[in-house]
């Protein structure tokens, strides 16, 4: 009987798997937002376009008095719907003579940036979600910063966002403040700032993470320029259909290798924006 070699079609498949697992875990660790809001991935059935995640009000507690029959309450169910619709991608073309030139491993670097830049992708949208969706209605969640002038986050900026979160029941100390890196600065001014690296304890400390103020973590994002927000982790959601992954051919007319990588998700504001708080500047 022959040797049976084992070449690259019989690994093929375990090779893919692990450049898939790469560049999930690039993603992920990348991304400020992926822990920061709630993930629905499991609930995403195969083909589907959209989640529906069902919501309700509460209950009215009554008294009963003697002699009197206890009347049965209601509450009213609804849905908030996150559309599967964002499908985006990253695609190079890297030439045998680049390759085999470069000193590097180009295409893991590349694939490692192109995940980067997707997790990127994906904190600017679900930013800019949750500034659109933030509840206009009273109370406004929509504040306006104490300093008209500068525009500088102040003290009294916090307590105003924090006493709304309050209001809706929502503990603040399961919340995050997300500033922008003009903002920084000032954060770190605010005498109840507690810098991430005197916490004292091993609590891991999330990526953007500098510090809390009152108990809710202070992040800071790119994304954000002259808008901060104050959100709990049920403002939002998001679900992956297709989580991301590496594809890619032999192009012989470029004599390289075309490489693509791409994922399909959706993401949305929860519970009609009354769990995120948007501080904007002075119009």
């Amino acid at each position: 009987m022959a040797d049976a070699l084992i070449g690259t079609t019989e690994v093929s498949a375990t090779s893919r798997a692990i450049v898939d697992s790469l560049a999930q875990k690039y993603l992920v660790q990348e991304s400020k937002m992926l822990p920061l809001i709630t993930n629905y991935s499991g609930l995403v059935a195969k083909g589907a376009s959209s989640i529906k995640l069902p919501r309700s009000g509460g209950f009215t507690v009554n008294s009963k008095g003697e002699n009197t029959s206890a009347d049965a309450s209601i509450i009213t169910y609804a849905a908030d719907t996150i559309s599967l619709n964002r499908h985006r991608y990253i695609q190079f073309l890297v030439e045998d003579f680049a390759n085999g030139q470069a000193s590097v491993d180009v295409v893991s670097d590349a694939l490692m940036k192109a995940s980067k830049d997707l997790a990127l992708d994906f904190d600017t949208f679900v930013i800019a979600a949750l500034i659109a969706g933030a509840s206009a209605s009273a109370p406004d969640h929509v504040i306006q910063y104490n300093d008209a002038v500068n525009e500088d986050l102040e003290l009294v900026d916090v307590l105003n966002g924090r006493k709304l979160l309050v209001d809706q029941n929502i503990d603040p100390r399961e919340c995050v403040m997300m500033i922008g890196s003009s903002q920084e600065r000032n954060a770190l001014a605010i005498d109840n700032f507690i810098d991430a690296s005197k916490y004292g304890s091993n609590r891991p400390i999330m990526s953007g993470e500098i510090g809390m103020i009152f108990g809710m973590k202070v992040v800071v994002h790119t994304g954000l320029t002259t808008k901060s927000l104050f959100f709990h982790p049920s403002s939002a959601g998001y679900a992956f259909s297709q989580t991301p992954r590496v594809q890619s051919f032999y192009d012989l007319k470029e004599l390289g290798q075309r490489w693509s990588l791409d994922t399909t998700y959706g993401a949305a504001v929860l519970d009609s924006g009354k769990r995120v708080v948007v501080l904007e500047p002075t119009p």
